[in-house]
């Protein structure tokens, strides 16, 4: 579905006037929710790698995505990229290791040379909130599951009777999409001899 059809269904379904732009701010909400709440398998599967060029001297560096959707930090070393763990608090017996401050993603130790793609980032896809202007463009959601996005803003919207009735619709459809996104295997293949 594009933008403007689920715009259309829950227009279609609503009881409340909403003007489009409040309708998209719901929208996103309910799309950044689910995606949040991913699996770890399938957060780790849809990954993006963006890469920082390192500065000699420079600890810190813009990160590209808000710091709960990185999933790895590598660098490079040698002619190699090695793994960077997590640590939030100085550890002067481990190095290297990165950590986040502000906005920032630091590097321990301090970078020494100038060197090209010195780390890459590994993150979850960063989406933004829908505006007017991506009614013709996909939700940035499945696109087998976007009626989850239409049940997940009427269960908000509407009151009493309505709202259990697309309550019960959002969570069978979303034990569904659960289930079709957990990254295990569904089929197990039994071979004869």
């Amino acid at each position: 579905m594009k933008v403007s059809d689920v715009v259309e269904e829950i227009i279609e379904k609503s009881p409340h006037t909403l003007s489009p732009a409040s309708i998209l701010r719901k929208i996103t909400q309910v799309r950044d929710r689910l995606l949040r709440n991913l699996g770890s398998a399938q957060q780790q599967s849809e990954t993006v790698c963006t890469a920082i060029d390192l500065v000699k001297g420079q600890v810190s560096y813009t990160l590209p995505c808000p710091q709960s959707a990185v999933t790895e930090v590598t660098m490079l070393c040698g002619d190699q990229y090695i793994r960077l763990p997590l640590r939030q608090f100085h550890n002067a017996s481990i190095k290297p290791y990165h950590y986040f401050q502000a906005g920032q993603i630091g590097i321990v130790p301090t970078p020494d040379a100038e060197v090209s793609y010195g780390i890459k980032v590994f993150h979850a896809p960063v989406l933004y909130p829908l505006r007017l202007e991506d009614m013709g463009k996909d939700t940035g959601f499945d696109p087998d599951y976007d009626m989850l996005l239409v049940y997940g803003v009427l269960k908000e919207i509407t009151n009493g009777n309505e709202s259990q009735e697309y309550n019960s619709k959002y969570d069978q459809l979303y034990t569904e999409y659960q289930s079709a996104s957990n990254g295990y295997e569904r089929y197990s293949v039994d071979e004869r001899w």
